[in-house]
């Protein structure tokens, strides 16, 4: 059941592109829930690593190491969490990849979803990608406070708002009950 993926937002092909470095690990979601300190663990181990790609002191109008280190914690949480709490269907494996660029990096996660979940995930990343950030967050927020309902986009919008991030999303059939859904998030080494 192999069709053409469906890319919204930044979206790279980054395998075989040269890079500083490139960084790989891949997981169980079911191991993820199981065991959710997991995905704090894993968001920590990552964003301290990929931190030490930057120089100390930084170069002029570049982001300090314990800044980077902040912004990719709550990002790679933020990933790993998502992952986990909204994997469904047969296939049960997320992939990390992670790649360092002269001025960026490039961070993807890979999980999977049953097809059912695939468009009211792809409205909301449009809503995101084309709406007005500030008038979304809160929105959302208001929304979040009075539901407590999971999904609101609260963390995308926050990480774009706040943080610069740019983010890619693609959705590929698998088989007719397995769409696996790539994020990736362009973090700026510069200072927004």
């Amino acid at each position: 059941m192999r069709s053409q993926p469906a890319t919204y937002g930044h979206w790279e092909q980054l395998d075989g592109m040269p890079s500083l470095g490139r960084y790989t690990m891949d997981l169980d979601a079911r191991h993820l829930t199981q065991y959710w300190r997991r995905c704090s663990l894993s968001s920590n181990f990552w964003s301290r690593y990929m931190a030490l790609w930057i120089p100390t002191p930084p170069a002029p109008g570049h982001l300090r190491r314990d800044a980077m280190e902040h912004i990719l914690s709550y990002l790679l949480n933020e990933l790993f969490e998502n992952c986990a709490k909204f994997s469904g269907g047969p296939f049960q494996r997320i992939a990390y990849a992670a790649w360092v660029h002269e001025e960026r990096m490039v961070f993807e996660l890979t999980n999977h979803v049953q097809p059912a979940a695939q468009a009211p995930f792809a409205a909301l990343i449009e809503e995101m990608l084309t709406g007005d950030l500030d008038e979304l967050y809160f929105q959302r927020l208001e929304a979040s406070a009075e539901s407590n309902a999971p999904g609101s986009g609260l963390g995308y919008l926050t990480l774009m708002k706040d943080y610069g991030i740019r983010f890619g999303f693609r959705f590929s059939a698998i088989t007719n009950a397995s769409i696996a859904v790539g994020v990736q998030a362009h973090v700026a080494l510069k200072e927004w």
